[in-house]
């Protein structure tokens, strides 16, 4: 049973840090195509729509559960968005493929998290 929690673990991580990596270029892909402004507000813009993802990246990578907690209700924000933003007249094929990352990374960061703890929980009975 340990060798395959750890395989899940491994899996979800993997999946975890795959989609997060897509949601940022995603995101990224986005605020860049906006021709109508200037490069330095794109940049301001791109800080404020990326920086609280990045933010979260170190944990992610050490596998921090909590982290990945902690991402999931960050990560329920960007959700709002990105399905308001599917909503409005214009809507392209990025906001589709930001509702997909943002989705893959939250199931693999939820069970990620919970899969770990399992992993961490002392085994046999505790006095």
């Amino acid at each position: 049973m340990d060798n395959l929690m750890r395989f899940q673990t491994i899996w979800a991580k993997r999946i975890m840090l795959l989609t997060f990596t897509a949601l940022v270029l995603f995101i990224s892909m986005k605020v860049w195509g906006i021709d109508s402004l200037e490069p330095m507000s794109r940049a301001f813009l791109w800080l404020i729509a990326c920086l609280p993802l990045i933010l979260f990246l170190p944990g992610l990578v050490r596998g921090n559960w909590k982290t990945c907690l902690w991402l999931c209700f960050v990560l329920l924000l960007y959700f709002s968005i990105i399905v308001t933003h599917l909503f409005m007249p214009g809507a392209s094929t990025v906001n589709w493929l930001q509702l997909i990352a943002l989705l893959l990374l939250f199931v693999s960061a939820m069970m990620f998290s919970r899969w770990r703890q399992q992993e961490l929980k002392p085994s046999g009975p505790t006095p």
